[in-house]
């Protein structure tokens, strides 16, 4: 049995009906979970760009994260101006643009535009939030690109 769920962003127009299918390739892969997560934490169009720099930074963090815990801090510090963060960011960049954000405009899980270059999430947040519990992903706003948020009325 095939499950769907409804875009209630749609429902002005036509329902847009996105499989379980196409919700389940669309996290099946961690950079894809981490656009996700960062676009239903920004209620507003984000640039490709804001979004290539969290991927890159949250890979980063979990790499770190699996070192050992004898390795020290300015080490760490050391591998990331020796173009560690450029390389991979540019990697990520051209993954999102050729890659991950097509397969998820295809879902009809978000818009990206080749002129504005700014991403945006075309299904209410709701609909992701039980599949990102899932994945363990999370947004800290703290760290994110953007200053100027708006969560339930108070500025972040």
């Amino acid at each position: 049995m095939m499950s769907d769920t409804r875009n209630s962003i749609d429902d002005a127009t036509e329902p847009r009906l996105i499989t379980s299918t196409d919700l389940f390739a669309a996290f099946a892969v961690k950079r894809r979970q981490y656009a996700l997560a960062y676009l239903a934490a920004h209620p507003v169009p984000v640039s490709i760009t804001d979004l290539a720099t969290f991927i890159t930074r949250s890979e980063l963090e979990s790499d770190d994260s699996s070192l050992d815990a004898t390795d020290d801090m300015a080490e760490r510090q050391l591998s990331h101006t020796n173009g560690r963060y450029t390389d991979r960011y540019e990697r990520v960049l051209t993954d999102l643009y050729h890659v991950h954000l097509p397969h998820l405009s295809d879902a009809g899980l978000l818009t990206a535009t080749d002129v504005t270059e700014l991403v945006e999430l075309t299904v209410d947040r709701c609909v992701l939030s039980p599949y990102l519990d899932l994945t363990g992903v999370t947004v800290d706003l703290d760290s994110t690109v953007d200053v100027d948020i708006e969560i339930d009325g108070d500025s972040a």
